[in-house]
């Protein structure tokens, strides 16, 4: 929590005294932040939950509003130093390969099961800086990555690596800083790596294929969003919410942001995710099971408010990344009565009615297949995908009323996708969870 604080503070450009407490560097930042700091905020001389989530929300604010100062990065292990001093570690080891893979532009990378690296990773750094070079042994990871380091004169230590020939990330990070100091490019971050949109959502999207869960069980998939205090614990489509909260997570812990980042806010719509583009993320069914049976569902998927799309698009390009999976049906309506049940417990309150007097069967469960990343780089682009029939805008039906008997409120048209016109178009990258895996 200390080293979190002094970075928030170092952000906002609080001179931090190094006597002060936890309590006293969250008070200071929470005043320039101008968050009003409650007394029950602090236990003793920590900051609890209530403290944190403050702070989180008002610095949430302040980062999209760009008024955040980058923070240099702390020093990876075995990388201190002046020599070092400028080396910005990579967070995550999709970020590591990422980079890896752009220094001397080679084929993209993803992780393997399990979040563990390719050797391709390593292999075609060395190949492509020291060919035919006998210093390097590449009859193993390991000694790759150790005679690697040791030829671009970068740190190692047996600490870096790990059972069943993996390389931790900070083994990556040593890689990464000496190859960066070889080609005269120490202190580039993720976003010099990743110079076009493709290669944005690409990276994105193997990011997502290491880190989401391989199943979503419904019951427990609603507590977490209601433990996190998360929208969509009380929704019939509880799979898209999950999905887009889990997913932002992971690409926030997975690439170091750029600040100020790009504008992710029009209207009432705020996309997702910004890296150096703007992505919205979704959670598309492809396939239904229901019982003994698997049937193919619609290509067609619901996007965002048409206005707010058409906006983005025409000032800096918009992406999307699709989870699209298995939605395992409710059949025997086990998950709608524990689902119906819940919600009282919570509101005290019964659903509301639906439009039409009758109710969804809901999904108990949901398997991602793959992920995909479309991209529409301005308003042309957006013209063709809709004369191409990848896109369309729709009108929307009205909200669900809120008594009995009632009229709903109208909704705004929205874009809609064809999932199979738009993997012969917008689309730039896609993978697929292999068969097998198991569960994270």
């Amino acid at each position: 929590m200390r080293g979190a604080l002094a970075v928030l503070a170092e952000a906002l450009g609080v001179e931090e005294d190094p006597s002060w407490t936890s309590a006293m560097t969250a008070e200071r930042a929470a005043q320039r932040l101008d968050v009003v700091w409650e007394s029950n905020y602090v236990v003793k001389t920590s900051v609890n939950l209530d403290g944190l989530n403050a702070l989180l929300d008002a610095a949430s604010c302040a980062y999209a509003a760009g008024s955040l100062t980058r923070v240099a990065a702390r020093s990876a292990l075995g990388l201190s130093g002046a020599e070092w001093a400028t080396f910005n570690p990579a967070r995550s080891k999709i970020e590591a390969v990422t980079r890896l893979a752009a220094l001397t532009g080679a084929p993209r990378e993803w992780l393997g099961p399990g979040s563990k690296e390719h050797k391709s990773a390593l292999l075609n750094l060395a190949t492509n800086l020291f060919p035919n070079d006998e210093r390097i042994d590449t009859s193993s990871k390991h000694r790759l990555g150790s005679t690697l380091a040791e030829v671009l004169n970068a740190p190692w230590s047996r600490d870096f690596t790990a059972t069943g020939q993996t390389i931790k990330l900070t083994g990556l990070n040593a890689i990464i800083a000496g190859a960066e100091r070889h080609l005269g490019r120490l202190g580039e971050v993720i976003t010099d790596a990743l110079t076009t949109p493709e290669a944005e959502g690409d990276a994105l999207a193997a990011a997502l294929l290491a880190s989401l869960p391989v199943h979503w069980d419904a019951k427990q998939a609603v507590r977490w969003l209601a433990e996190n205090d998360l929208r969509g614990s009380n929704d019939l489509e509880w799979q898209g919410f999950y999905g887009e909260e889990r997913a932002r997570a992971i690409l926030n812990a997975s690439f170091t942001p750029k600040v100020p980042g790009p504008r992710r806010s029009y209207g009432s719509t705020v996309f997702d995710y910004g890296l150096s583009w703007v992505w919205d993320i979704k959670v598309h069914t492809s396939i239904q099971t229901i019982g003994p049976v698997t049937r193919g569902a619609s290509d067609v998927m619901l996007l965002n408010d048409e206005r707010a799309v058409r906006d983005c698009v025409d000032e800096q390009g918009l992406g999307f990344l699709v989870v699209s999976g298995e939605a395992v049906m409710d059949d025997t309506g086990d998950f709608k009565a524990w689902h119906d049940a819940w919600k009282l417990k919570l509101s005290g309150k019964a659903s509301a009615p639906s439009n039409s007097g009758t109710s969804r069967v809901r999904k108990s469960a949901f398997n991602p297949l793959h992920v995909d990343a479309y991209w529409v780089p301005d308003h042309h682009a957006l013209g063709a995908a809709i004369l191409s029939g990848q896109l369309t805008p729709r009108p929307q039906g009205r909200q669900a009323p809120r008594v009995k008997g009632g009229v709903g409120a109208p909704r705004p048209p929205k874009f809609e996708m064809n999932t199979a016109k738009a993997s012969h178009g917008i689309r730039v990258a896609s993978y697929m969870w292999p068969k097998g895996k198991s569960a994270t």
